[in-house]
């Protein structure tokens, strides 16, 4: 680069090669210009300042080498007028002037020029030399410090710096907003002002990673301020440098979290109620959990949850917290939707009261709340999607209080939630009741079916224990006895429903012969299936199978798997029963060569009220009860059951897995040559019918026998005959068979006689309300010979018994 001309060589002044040297060396940007203000001279870093280089000695480039020319408030300026002009017209100095350079490309650069006139020796004015220094790097750290300083101070964070051993440097305004200390009182301080005692350990964890160079972000912690109160906050803290890199403190950017815990607090908390609430459907447990949650969003003690009556056109208090007793009370006498929270209720719309004392449209209600000891109420309306109003929502305050937004907005998303849980509570508690009133119905359905059964099923046991039978009375017999079985099963096929839907259906297990369940099965289901006239063939493995079950349950599955096969099947069909080991099961088969299964029916068999077509003309009737029964008694012994079937008119197939028992246990068994002890036995009924038929029947079994139809007949009877047993009806006019019991146990020398109920209702709470009464036994109508027969050989000898004839 062309940087001195000739004429510039022969000037004195500048005839040293080192003073010319001396400017190239210099950071700073200089240039010379002769006396008519031509550049004689430039070093590099004036060309960077100018962003061109000039041509020497040219009249064009006059007094500056810059493309444009700005004052510093940046006005144009000529070039003419700059500080080399200046100097070169009046001879003077002039030093440290701001000026501003434009160069070619548009950008701008900040100068600081220092303008000094050249003289011979004479004194005469051959040129003058500008030195400039680029003050644009340091404008623009300038500027950035004003933006941080400004931004620094307008912060809602605080940001504080500290030294290494944690004395604090600086401290803005949001420190001074969030702990309450000012730059005064905390400047000069330790750190520790701010950090709760069990907390210390945190600071030094921080000190220790800064020394080392780490920054830390978003650590989440509490401090303290001024005044005790504990601050939640997340922390992002750098270490501080000086000019060799050498870590000398910290900068810490504190962001106050309260309100962003307490958020995720409060959601948190709504999302547990609803987990809570979902696991119930009780009412009363729904309406607490959602009033102590709104209690807690809004950091009150005291609330109601009041729910609407249709009926009564009120609002009702259904769950309460922090009033008494008389104040609900109070309540209670105010009239229809005129309550506290009447306004919310009828205009369907949040209501809020700031102040009872002040707020002049809820004075008449002055008196109450100064009673109850609240000044503000915030109350929600509770609205079903429906669009019909469930209730109020209301928390209260013991100083005057307005709910922020935010608080608003919870406390609807927990109303939103509250409304779905109480409409699901309350249709929960409209099924109960539907259940109860079901499960109230079958039982005295069945009561009122096994009444008449019961004489009819003794008079059959009767004709069954007669020897000189014509043959067309022991056909009418058997014929009868098979439809009553039918029947009785049908009632037990209810209850059993209703006891599996309650979940209270038991087993009794214990280890049994298969061989033994599936005779007694064949046994019961065999006149059914000789009646449609089908053939049985079963196919039992030869070694022994052992169980662990429930045999009068498993011997219900069996049977009812045996009669569906002969429901539905023509005359004249086959029906095959196996059984055989399969590894550690026993596989137990019912197949039969009848109507077959829709392949769309298949999964829905098992399905409770299903039948595959009972509009058909094979149909046999039936409650469809049978085959969810026996699923649900199969898995209940730990198996499986499925149904086969290749599709209509194929026949069908229904398997039982079940797991195989350790080991047998031989069944012990009443001895039948030994005859049965004679008691006097006490017979009390309503109902002639059944004393007359059960009478009989206990006489052909070698009893003695005498009747009362009434309770109070009953007692005197027995005080006289003084019987072995007493078996009673319980559902009597006046007095009924518990209190029977009752007063029979009170009676003197009575007191060892055996008290058995004999009813139609066989529900838990039947059985537990007999023996509570003080029956020894529970017998269910139509009592069969096979139980009477057990309970007379179960029932110990008392010395007055009458003994046996011979």
């Amino acid at each position: 680069m062309k940087r001195r001309s000739k004429a510039a060589s022969s000037n004195s002044q500048l005839n040293q090669m080192d003073f010319v040297e001396f400017l190239d060396r210099l950071p700073a940007g200089a240039y010379i210009c002769d006396p008519e203000g031509k550049i004689t001279y430039f070093n590099r870093p004036a060309a960077e300042v100018w962003g061109r280089e000039p041509k020497l000695n040219d009249p064009a480039d006059r007094f500056c080498g810059s493309f444009r020319l700005l004052a510093a408030d940046e006005t144009p300026l000529r070039h003419e007028e700059c500080w080399m002009a200046l100097a070169l017209q009046t001879g003077q100095e002039y030093h440290r002037e701001e000026i501003i350079v434009e160069r070619p490309d548009g950008s701008r650069r900040n100068v600081l020029a220092h303008a000094s006139p050249i003289r011979d020796s004479s004194g005469k004015i051959t040129g003058a030399i500008n030195i400039v220094i680029d003050l644009s790097d340091q404008k623009q750290a300038d500027r950035n410090s004003a933006i941080l300083a400004s931004l620094v101070a307008s912060s809602d964070d605080a940001i504080v710096s500290k030294t290494l051993d944690g004395r604090i440097l600086t401290w803005n305004g949001g420190a001074e907003r969030i702990f309450g200390f000012t730059a005064e009182e905390a400047i000069g301080s330790q750190i520790t002002i701010i950090i709760p005692p069990e907390r210390l350990d945190e600071e030094r964890f921080i000190l220790e990673r800064l020394r080392n160079g780490e920054r830390i972000e978003h650590f989440e912690t509490e401090r303290l301020t001024k005044a005790g109160h504990r601050v939640d906050i997340s922390l992002t803290v750098s270490p501080l440098r000086d000019r060799d890199g050498r870590i000398f403190g910290a900068s810490k950017i504190a962001r106050d979290i309260t309100a962003r815990k307490r958020d995720e607090a409060d959601l948190r908390r709504l999302h547990e109620m609803s987990r809570r609430l979902s696991a119930t459907r009780e009412l009363d447990f729904v309406l607490e959990e959602i009033l102590h949650s709104a209690m807690a969003i809004e950091e009150t003690d005291l609330g109601l949850l009041s729910l609407y009556d249709p009926e009564q056109r009120r609002l009702a208090v259904a769950a309460s917290h922090g009033f008494d007793d008389e104040f609900l009370e109070s309540l209670e006498r105010l009239g229809p939707i005129d309550d506290l929270h009447g306004s919310s209720f009828r205009e369907r719309r949040r209501h809020v009261v700031e102040d009872m004392e002040t707020d002049p449209v809820d004075a008449g209600h002055r008196d109450v709340a100064r009673q109850a000891g609240y000044r503000a109420i915030h109350s929600t309306p509770l609205i079903a999607r429906s669009g019909e109003i469930v209730g109020v929502l209301s928390t209260h305050f013991r100083e005057p209080h307005q709910p922020t937004e935010r608080v608003k907005r919870l406390i609807d998303l927990c109303a939103h939630q509250a409304v779905d849980f109480v409409e699901n509570a309350r249709l929960f508690e409209q099924l109960r009741l539907a259940d109860r009133r079901k499960d109230e119905f079958l039982a005295t359905l069945a009561h009122e079916l096994r009444n008449p059964l019961a004489p009819i099923c003794n008079a059959i046991d009767i004709l069954k224990l007669s020897d000189d039978l014509d043959p067309a009375v022991e056909h009418v017999r058997n014929i009868m006895e098979r439809q009553v079985t039918h029947m009785v099963r049908l009632v037990d096929d209810l209850l059993e429903v209703s006891r599996i839907a309650r979940g209270k259906s038991e087993l009794r297990k214990e280890i049994v012969e298969l061989s033994a369940i599936l005779a007694s099965a064949v046994e019961t289901s065999r006149p059914y299936i000789e009646a449609a006239g089908h053939q049985l063939v079963v196919s039992i493995s030869p070694s022994p199978i052992t169980v662990n079950a429930d045999a009068t349950r498993l011997v219900q599955v069996v049977v009812n798997l045996l009669n569906n096969a002969a429901k539905y099947m023509d005359r004249s069909g086959q029906i095959w029963l196996t059984a055989q080991h399969k590894e550690n099961e026993v596989v137990l088969s019912v197949r039969d060569s009848g109507l077959g299964i829709p392949p769309d029916m298949l999964l829905r068999v098992f399905d409770m009220y299903a039948q595959v077509d009972s509009h058909a003309s094979h149909s046999r009737g039936g409650l469809g009860l049978g085959l969810p029964l026996a699923k649900h008694l199969v898995e209940m012994h730990g198996g499986r059951i499925e149904a086969r079937s290749d599709g209509t008119g194929a026949g069908s197939e229904f398997i039982i897995h079940l797991p195989l028992a350790v080991r047998p246990m031989t069944p012990i068994a009443r001895d039948e040559s030994i005859p049965l002890p004679t008691r006097r036995i006490l017979i009390v009924d309503d109902a002639q019918a059944a004393i007359y038929v059960l009478g009989k029947l206990l006489e052909k079994m070698g009893q003695d026998v005498c009747a009362a139809q009434d309770s109070a007949s009953a007692l005197e009877l027995a005080k006289s005959q003084r019987p072995d047993i007493v078996i009673s009806d319980i559902g009597m006019p006046n007095m009924d068979g518990c209190e029977l019991a009752r007063q029979l146990r009170k009676e003197p020398g009575l007191e060892g006689v055996i008290l058995v109920a004999l009813t139609g209702y066989e529900q838990d709470d039947d059985r537990r309300q007999t023996k509570d009464a003080g029956f020894d036994y529970h017998l269910v109508k139509p009592v069969s010979l096979a139980a009477l027969e057990q309970l007379l050989a179960n029932v110990p000898i008392r010395p007055t018994a009458i003994p046996t004839d011979g």
